[in-house]
């Protein structure tokens, strides 16, 4: 199982190399890849993280899904990069997994209209909610199919854990009694 994390500057850090760090003691293979010309790509919170490749590098083909974690500027960026609303609809259609947290399920799920009538949260802002309408559920995280979603910064190890469950189970148990999380 290989997933693609992609970074946007602005990306919400704790979503993504919490999540990122948690799936790799899970042994799930997670490539980072930038929307940048360079592997440089700065968080909300300006720290920086060096991508292992860059979008216009991208063999999607190698892949079995893809995590777009959260952050208001990060997931404009998302929302607004035609390439990756591309793979979203590509993956969609092949039946790959697509994991979004916080804001990604609200602004880029529904940019590239992938949700069809599977249910997800996303970060509890009204705007939000109201964005994702009846898909909307309210819970720290949801797995709807092969569509992952989660509620935001501080449901980053439920993220996790259902990614980790999803694509290899039985993994999540000592990962997560070794990281002291419940």
């Amino acid at each position: 199982m290989n997933l693609l994390l992609l970074l946007a500057n602005g990306f919400e850090e704790i979503e993504a190399l919490g999540t990122l760090d948690l799936l790799r003691r899970g042994n799930v293979s997670v490539t980072t890849c930038t929307l940048n010309r360079t592997p440089l790509t700065l968080g909300a919170h300006n720290i920086a993280v060096e991508a292992e490749l860059c979008l216009t590098e991208l063999d999607s083909t190698q892949y079995d899904g893809v995590i777009l974690p959260g952050g208001m500027g990060g997931s404009q960026a998302l929302a607004a990069t035609h390439g990756v609303l591309e793979l979203l609809r590509d993956y969609q259609q092949q039946n790959k997994w697509i994991c979004a947290i916080c804001a990604a399920p609200a602004l880029v799920l529904t940019a590239a209209d992938v949700l069809g009538d599977r249910k997800a949260t996303c970060y509890p802002a009204p705007e939000f909610i109201e964005t994702l309408g009846d898909h909307y559920v309210d819970a720290p995280a949801v797995t709807d199919g092969k569509l992952i979603t989660a509620a935001g910064p501080g449901c980053f190890t439920h993220f996790a854990k259902a990614i980790m469950d999803a694509v290899a189970p039985g993994q999540s148990e000592g990962v997560f009694q070794a990281a002291l999380i419940k």
